[in-house]
């Protein structure tokens, strides 16, 4: 058992806590301040964790078990959070057991000293007076104000796992304040230091991200406030032709590399919603589904002027819809037609219902709606005016070759499952004409030339710069 003289010593130990949970909110505070808006980094956890750990070991050593309890818990929690940060994060399961270790580990420790109290009034080392005993009342008000505060982390670390992300919620801002202005009067009654400060030095924080939340929902929206969802490289490249295309304003949501180098302010890349073919899609739909919901989320947060969904009719149809069944009232634009003058056809109801205008890529799709209300509206396609306008350049085949050219596509699930197929094809007449691939994006060619080295031919990798003049100077293209 230690002696009271030695918890008088080590009390100070609770200060270095207090600190650095003064600490973490400072460093949100100022970086939430500086984004105007309730912004969240590692070092928060990463204070918290120490935090946490060095107050649970102040909590056992001062006969302080609820205490110790909960800060326990917090400093798993504080963990995951960190953990859920990294690219290698543990499991649900992993994370619950080790909580429940330590829970118990603190609880043998505790009442292995013997003793009959679990929430001792501390002595303070520079006046060695013991500090007066609270009567239940109390006491009720202090446990009750430490299980709602604690509470917070316990209701974001299941929201974490929920969304296998770290994020901080409007409700956890609020049961911290309301849970700290409990806890320190509680502890104003006990006049234990170390806990005062602890509790009430992030009171002005917690009501501070308050206020930059609901500053972030009233913030006035621009006029020309604009939210695009493209979901794959020829989307992207109709995307950055569209914002070119309108003038000032305001542009956000899901695209690509040349979107993004147009102007688009992009949370979400768009390279996460790629995937192709039927075990690849069911593989990766949590992440899809994931995805939707960020994005409808942000979409419904922003609330901007419109919102484009380009091509991608599967995924975009599904976030049309799921906006309009949550209220959002802005225009819902969509850009390349379904081909619904092919197949699924029952699709033109679903446009109709939801969509405000739609943009046809092809002039025979507007017919297909002539007997509908939806406005419908043929702007050519951008591929043709590119060709039109495309600067060939005359020194790329000096030798005037006709290739046999491959395009195997612009995703890495498309180069390993169509190249090798083509190569296949290509190989009989590999002695006749000379062989050229098409490269859609540096980041393919390493495979590509993986997939090559296999076989015994040899072939010129052509840049996407250069695809429409090999498009102009193949013999055969596949």
């Amino acid at each position: 058992m230690i002696p009271d003289s030695l918890r008088t010593l080590l009390y100070p130990l609770g200060l270095i806590a207090s600190i650095l949970f003064t600490l973490r909110f400072m460093v949100q505070w100022i970086r939430s301040e500086r984004k105007k808006e309730s912004h969240v980094t590692s070092i928060f956890w990463v204070f918290s964790l120490i935090g946490n750990t060095i107050l649970a070991t102040h909590a056992l050593f001062q006969l302080q078990y609820p205490l110790a309890l909960i800060q326990t818990i917090n400093a798993v929690i504080s963990w995951r959070n960190l953990n859920l940060m990294s690219s290698h994060s543990r499991s649900f399961r992993w994370t619950l057991t080790t909580m429940i270790l330590g829970a118990g580990m603190i609880t043998l420790l505790f009442f292995a000293q013997g003793t009959t109290e679990w929430m001792r009034p501390p002595t303070m080392p520079w006046t060695g007076e013991h500090a007066p005993h609270a009567s239940l009342p109390w006491h009720l008000l202090g446990f009750a104000g430490m299980i709602f505060f604690a509470s917070r982390f316990w209701i974001q670390w299941w929201q974490a796992e929920q969304h296998k992300k770290s994020s901080l919620s409007p409700a956890f801002w609020w049961i911290s304040l309301i849970g700290g202005t409990l806890s320190t009067l509680y502890f104003l009654r006990l006049h234990d230091l170390v806990n005062i400060l602890g509790y009430s030095t992030g009171l002005i924080p917690y009501l501070r991200n308050l206020m930059l939340l609901k500053q972030t929902k009233t913030a006035p929206k621009t006029q020309n406030n604009i939210y695009f969802v493209a979901g794959e490289q020829s989307g992207d490249l109709l995307g950055e032709k569209l914002i070119k295309a309108l003038q000032e304003g305001e542009y956000y949501g899901v695209g690509g590399k040349e979107m993004r180098a147009a102007g688009l302010k992009c949370n979400l890349p768009m390279e996460k919603l790629q995937t192709m073919g039927f075990i690849e899609v069911i593989k990766a739909a949590p992440r899809l589904f994931a995805t939707f919901r960020k994005i409808k989320r942000e979409i419904l947060e922003l609330q901007p002027k419109g919102v484009v969904f380009i091509d991608y009719p599967d995924f975009n149809m599904r976030l049309a819809k799921a906006l309009r069944k949550k209220g959002y009232t802005g225009k819902l634009i969509h850009y390349v037609c379904p081909s619904v003058w092919a197949w699924r056809k029952a699709r033109i109801k679903d446009l109709t219902q939801t969509l405000d205008l739609l943009l046809t890529i092809l002039p025979f799709e507007k017919n297909c709606f002539s007997h509908t209300q939806l406005p419908v509206t043929y702007i050519g396609h951008p591929l043709v005016a590119a060709i039109d306008h495309h600067a060939y350049d005359p020194d790329w085949n000096p030798e005037g070759k006709k290739y046999l050219s491959i395009f195997p596509g612009s995703r890495p699930s498309e180069i390993a499952l169509n190249l090798p197929l083509q190569l296949q094809a290509a190989k009989p007449f590999a002695d006749e004409l000379p062989l050229a691939i098409s490269v859609a994006h540096p980041d393919l060619e390493q495979p590509i030339r993986e997939i090559l080295a296999k076989t015994v031919l040899k072939a010129t990798l052509v840049p996407n710069h250069h695809r429409y003049e090999l498009m102009r100077d193949s013999h055969v293209a596949l």
